[in-house]
């Protein structure tokens, strides 16, 4: 198994849980972009700092999940960042959502797509340096040689 760009501890909070008693499906993917911001401070780019600058956005051209095995209230898992392909105007993010206590259990997968654009007109742009650096793996996090 490959080491993550980034992991996320996290409990699974009461009010993800639907009447089934599992993770209502789309919250799934506020896990992944709690990794995607997470991820981003690690590195140094406050996204309310970017937001509050207007120069550029990234929002979301497309999403998608495969669910493997449910989600309860109070399972510890971690959000994982597993790849980031970064290309001329967009960044794809690999996600993997993974028990804490059940080695090799993998609940969710996914990917999501986003776009960066200048925010004044919406066109899309190069990625910013900071979100290319802030993706791009460190020697701490590159897969180690055998």
């Amino acid at each position: 198994m490959t080491q993550p760009l980034f992991s996320l501890p996290m409990l699974v909070p009461f009010q993800d849980i639907d009447a089934a008693g599992i993770v209502f499906f789309a919250r799934v993917f506020d896990y992944f972009h709690n990794a995607f911001v997470a991820q981003l401070s690690s590195r140094g780019v406050s996204l309310a700092q970017v937001i509050s600058a207007g120069e550029w956005g990234a929002p979301l051209a497309h999403a998608e999940a495969d669910y493997k095995f449910p989600l309860r209230f109070g399972d510890p898992v971690r959000a994982e960042i597993v790849r980031a392909d970064i290309g001329e105007t967009s960044i794809t993010i690999h996600h993997q959502i993974v028990s804490d206590t059940v080695p090799g259990r993998v609940h969710a997968v996914g990917k999501t797509i986003h776009v960066v654009i200048d925010r004044k007109s919406f066109r899309p742009r190069p990625v910013p340096a900071a979100l290319r650096d802030a993706y791009t793996p460190t020697e701490a996090s590159a897969p180690k040689a055998e």
